[in-house]
């Protein structure tokens, strides 16, 4: 449980990725190599927890979850009328990248309290 707690920042982008790259696939047929690279870093961090690694993914995941939520206010600024359907939007919008925001944070405060000693070439194999 404790292991389930600590990952839970990565386990979250993990599953905002995939259903990322579901829905691509689904509506349009198409791969998103975007999504799914995110989906693979975040698996390998979840495996070898770089320190620096996690530090940057945190830093890029959270900066993109606040550009989403200044996004998602811009696009209700844009909305004449509003209805059920457009706060229902609104709200699952800040439920998803507000909880992304708290969840960089996280990761962030993980990986920068951690005191581990890493070895520089973990992502590498030697033979």
């Amino acid at each position: 449980m404790k292991s389930l707690l600590t990952n839970l920042p990565e386990i979250y982008f993990i599953g905002l990725g995939s259903a990322w790259a579901l829905e691509n696939f689904y509506s349009g047929n198409s791969l998103n190599y975007i999504a799914l690279l995110i989906v693979w870093l975040l698996f390998l961090q979840l495996i070898y927890k770089n320190r620096l690694a996690g530090i940057l993914y945190s830093n890029l995941l959270g900066f993109f979850s606040i550009y989403m939520l200044f996004g998602l206010y811009a696009e209700f600024k844009q909305f004449e009328a509003i209805s059920e359907n457009t706060t229902s939007l609104q709200t699952a919008g800040v439920f998803i990248f507000g909880l992304g925001v708290i969840m960089a944070g996280r990761m962030l405060y993980k990986y920068l309290t951690t005191k581990k000693n890493y070895e520089d070439n973990a992502l590498t194999v030697s033979f």
